[in-house]
């Protein structure tokens, strides 16, 4: 039988990058982030090192590049939020937008957040991408209400949203069960209380 590397020459095979992805994402789940090397989950997906490299060029990409779309639906529902909504509403139904995960990538996300939070270089970039969700949730208050960037109220409760929602997506990775991530976001939202208009219902 031939190796990835050994193909035999011609029409080129079609990779799935979600099934590579997946295979990735078990092995860093079983095994290690550390542990497993490309040429690993090249093998696993039965696909050359050089077309595994050609869809994800680091192992860190295998395991980040499913976030892109949570991050757009964020960016969408907040964009598609009409004028008379309330601002913080808006922002916590983006946050539950993100998390509201297609069937079929359910698995393929509680590896990755497994991943992330086991291992401490990937946690920290994942402290950089909550940062930056909680800045959008900056720059959309001062855009709508115009408050300033810098009030200390505004970047407190961006903070405290973005943080529980990723706390909540991590619970539920881990515990979750069958609840619906979205559902858990919105009930780890209900825990945190804001003393006027950006309260967040109990």
């Amino acid at each position: 039988m031939n190796s990835p590397s050994e193909r035999p020459s011609g029409r080129p095979r079609t990779i799935d990058p979600d099934r590579v992805s997946l295979l990735a994402l078990r092995l860093f789940d079983e095994r290690g982030f550390d542990v497993v090397s490309m040429d690993d989950v090249a093998a696993a997906a039965d696909v050359s090192r050089r077309s595994l490299f050609r869809l994800f060029p680091s192992k860190a990409s295998l395991v980040w590049g499913g976030l892109d779309e949570a991050v757009d639906r964020f960016h969408a529902c907040l964009a598609s939020s009409a004028a008379e909504d309330d601002t913080w509403e808006a922002i916590r139904r983006a946050f539950a937008a993100a998390a509201t995960i297609p069937d079929e990538m359910i698995e393929v996300t509680r590896h990755r957040l497994h991943v992330i939070r086991d291992n401490p270089t990937l946690w920290a970039m994942g402290s950089a991408r909550i940062g930056a969700l909680a800045d959008a949730v900056v720059e959309f208050i001062a855009e709508r209400d115009g408050s300033s960037a810098d009030d200390l109220t505004t970047v407190v409760r961006a903070q405290a949203l973005s943080g529980a929602s990723n706390a909540a997506l991590v619970w539920w990775a881990f515990n979750g069960g069958d609840e619906p991530p979205a559902d858990v976001v919105r009930r780890a939202f209900s825990l945190i209380a804001f003393d006027d208009a950006g309260a967040t219902p109990a």
